[in-house]
């Protein structure tokens, strides 16, 4: 059998910055300090627990915090939130991904020359969430403006398009802001997908991107498991197949990828 890994497997550019800002900003603790993290940093379970075991306590809630500093993660944090930060003068470090901060750019400059926003992602995602609290009250406009989740996938947000350019409006502006890494991830996967007859997608269960690549190759129709780990690999999924492809969300280690690759030869041998 031959295992092939996506050429775009481990961190992404957004997610290593953030550790590094986290883990930097941990070793700088001094005496009871404390760093929070809004939500989670990223979305791996095991890295995030593995910044907790280093000081970094994720919060849900600025009310449980009463002296530190607070990381804004990855994703970005609702306008009301920040605010909140700076009204109670809390300590922060922002580590937003850039890629994200480009979104929220063009939703700031839409939402100024009086545009429609509408934003294609998970309303549930604290990125949407930010950016939609940024984007504020639906405005009744005939100019609309779209622009995309970073982590969306390119296919689902084209479709979207097509079916926002149905609607009545005197002007549209159409952005591309799916980040450069989650295209190449999604490009990469889908070419595993043609000499491959099982995929394993790793990441966290929570992670939107990841999320994304197990259902591109559930849509080719080659049979596809997403785990975090490599103890979830299991021996009868490898019977009778020539080829697996294993590929990666954005926030999964290049360790956690080796760690399944080595498993999964130690059960094909």
């Amino acid at each position: 059998m031959k295992i092939k890994v996506a050429k775009c497997a481990g961190f992404c550019f957004g997610v290593k910055r953030a550790i590094n800002i986290a883990e930097n900003a941990l070793k700088g603790l001094k005496g009871e300090e404390k760093i929070y993290s809004l939500g989670a940093i990223i979305h791996n379970p095991q890295v995030v627990d593995g910044l907790f075991k280093k000081g970094l306590q994720v919060i849900s809630e600025l009310e449980a915090i009463k002296l530190g500093t607070v990381i804004i993660s990855s994703h970005g944090a609702p306008v009301e939130v920040l605010k909140d930060i700076k009204k109670k003068k809390i300590k922060f470090i922002d580590a937003t991904c850039p890629f994200v901060k480009y979104a929220q750019n063009i939703v700031k400059g839409l939402k100024k020359d009086g545009y429609r926003i509408i934003i294609v992602g998970d309303s549930a995602h604290p990125e949407v969430k930010a950016l939609k609290s940024i984007a504020g009250k639906d405005k009744l406009s005939d100019k609309i403006g779209v622009i995309s989740q970073t982590t969306q996938n390119k296919a689902d947000y084209i479709n979207e398009i097509k079916k926002i350019l149905e609607e009545d409006f005197c002007e549209v502006k159409i952005f591309n802001t799916i980040c450069n890494d989650t295209s190449k991830r999604q490009s990469a996967t889908r070419g595993l997908l043609k000499d491959c007859d099982l995929m394993i997608v790793i990441g966290g269960k929570n992670s939107a991107n990841t999320r994304r690549l197990w259902q591109i190759c559930k849509e080719s129709g080659v049979d596809s498991f997403h785990i975090e780990t490599e103890l979830e690999l299991k021996k009868k999924w490898f019977e009778g197949r020539d080829c697996v492809g294993i590929t990666s969300g954005a926030s999964t280690p290049d360790s956690t990828v080796k760690r399944a690759v080595d498993k999964i030869k130690k059960i094909i041998n």
